[in-house]
């Protein structure tokens, strides 16, 4: 069995051969093949090529390099590497591709079906890391912490902030989870011993699917109008872009939060923006931009009631380590158990070229 991994040198992360490799070993026998996609790998080349493929797709990218050296792979292991239809037909033998991490913007998933081949991701492998952080941003943009330490920084010794004649106690307060997937579930978990109400708006849910928690769900309307801090915790999807606009956001109470660790284009942020600079919502916490990174001359630095991070709120040690082990485990599972249910695209389950090749290595491993 051949296995190609693509490295990506994440911003402040670890590199990832060492789990990469790791998960590639445990897979028994085989050659084993890895290198950057980037012919410059630096964190801000890795930076600037992640985004282009969130925004571009797998189709609109160069094929890496690594790629087309490897046409004979059956496994090949990527972060945000472009999968594309092109090198996926030129890869006759492939038959699993898989994406350390929870988004598959950068595989052409129609491609994979029709070729074959079956693709897994990461799903919930950063939801700890970034429910942390979402709690942290509640908080420090509430608080004030991060401007305070600014402040203090900066030499200011009388401190004030845009909040500072309704700065909230977080008890008995309603928090609004837009989405409640494995980030949304853990935040409200984890926001639960604030003894904060909590509402959640999601499509796909039943208030049945939620007995035995303390979130009720409503519609997206009732959350806007209804909370104090509103959360974004939606996948960004064609049918999500803009899930959150100048309506909703006109919703809100005046001395509400707006918080988004998730997507920049599930937000209209032009919007968002209007709102707090007119100060019709008390404030935000951003980690997500239209543009990344945050240029130097963004409306957005002139705001006095936002904080504003980096895109960080998946980067920890333990969700990067950990993410390649992850879809190794779902691949193996696959092949040795027959466990589709880690499959995004099922109807390559009907394509018998993927069930000759998954016959032929259970019966080595």
């Amino acid at each position: 069995m051949k296995i190609v991994t693509v490295l990506e040198r994440v911003p402040i992360m670890l590199p990832m051969e060492g789990p990469m490799e790791q998960g590639a070993r445990s897979m028994g026998e085989i050659n084993y093949v890895t290198g950057d996609w980037i012919e410059e790998p630096t964190d801000d080349a890795f930076q600037e090529a992640a985004l282009a493929v969130e925004k571009k797709g797998a189709n609109g990218m160069k094929i890496p390099q690594i790629l087309k050296d490897n046409t004979d792979a059956e496994i090949m292991i990527g972060t945000f590497c472009p999968f594309s239809e092109a090198i996926m037909k030129k890869s006759k033998n492939l038959r699993i591709i898989g994406v350390a991490r929870g988004g598959v913007e950068n595989v052409d998933l129609e491609a994979a079906t029709q070729n074959g081949i079956a693709v897994f991701n990461a799903a919930g492998r950063n939801a700890n890391a970034v429910s942390d952080f979402t709690v942290g941003m509640i908080l420090s943009e509430i608080r004030n912490i991060a401007k305070c330490h600014h402040q203090i920084k900066e030499g200011v010794t009388k401190l004030r902030f845009p909040n500072s004649d309704f700065t909230p106690d977080m008890k008995g307060k309603t928090l609004g989870l837009v989405g409640f997937g494995n980030i949304g579930r853990l935040v409200a978990k984890k926001m639960a011993g604030f003894e904060v109400n909590i509402l959640t708006y999601d499509p796909f849910l039943t208030q049945e699917a939620l007995e035995g928690t303390n979130v009720t769900l409503v519609e997206k309307e009732v959350l806007f109008r209804e909370s104090d801090i509103v959360s974004i915790h939606a996948r960004l999807t064609k049918d999500t872009m803009n899930l959150v606009g100048e309506e909703e956001i006109s919703l809100m109470k005046p001395h509400s939060y707006f918080v988004n660790t998730a997507r920049a284009g599930l937000v209209d942020y032009q919007a968002l923006y209007a709102a707090l600079a007119a100060k019709k919502i008390a404030g935000a916490a951003l980690d997500v931009y239209d543009v990344e990174p945050l240029p130097a001359d963004s409306p957005w630095m002139q705001l006095d009631n936002v904080t504003l991070t980096s895109h960080l709120g998946g980067a920890t040690y333990d969700a990067q380590a950990n993410s390649p082990l992850i879809v190794y485990e779902k691949i193996k599972s696959f092949i040795k158990d027959g466990d589709t249910r880690h499959i995004l695209n099922k109807k390559v389950l009907e394509d018998e070229r993927l069930k000759k090749w998954a016959d032929e290595m259970k019966a080595k491993m």
